[in-house]
């Protein structure tokens, strides 16, 4: 008992401070308990929401498949049109210089035959 009332009165205000700082830290715990609790609930549910999460990226994957599978038949057709196109290009392109040939020929003969 004589050892407390030894004790310098700043350490007896440094022990109260101390005490009140404990205290209010203690406070502000027990006021947010509802942010605690929400923390644990989220911790709680997040399994599931991990699940649920994996499956939908399943799903995607799955969608993704069968639009790639079903684009692949639509890829080939468009290069084979597009092969197509260009013979047909090809072709047109002979056409013009076969009628230019012939029209050419048509003048020739016209500029041969007096009187047309």
């Amino acid at each position: 008992m004589l050892d407390a009332l030894s004790l310098p009165p700043r350490l007896v205000v440094r022990a109260l401070d101390d005490l009140h700082t404990l205290a209010e830290g203690l406070r502000r715990l027990t006021d947010r308990e509802g942010d605690l609790n929400e923390l644990l609930e989220s911790v709680r549910v997040l399994p599931r929401v991990e699940d649920e999460l994996s499956a939908n990226i399943a799903e995607l994957r799955r969608d993704v498949q069968a639009l790639h599978a079903w684009l692949q038949p639509l890829h080939t057709e468009l290069t084979d049109l597009d092969d197509t196109a260009e013979k047909l290009q090809t072709a047109l392109a002979q056409v013009d210089v076969t009628i230019a040939a012939f029209h050419r020929e048509l003048q020739e003969l016209r500029d041969r035959i007096p009187g047309l």
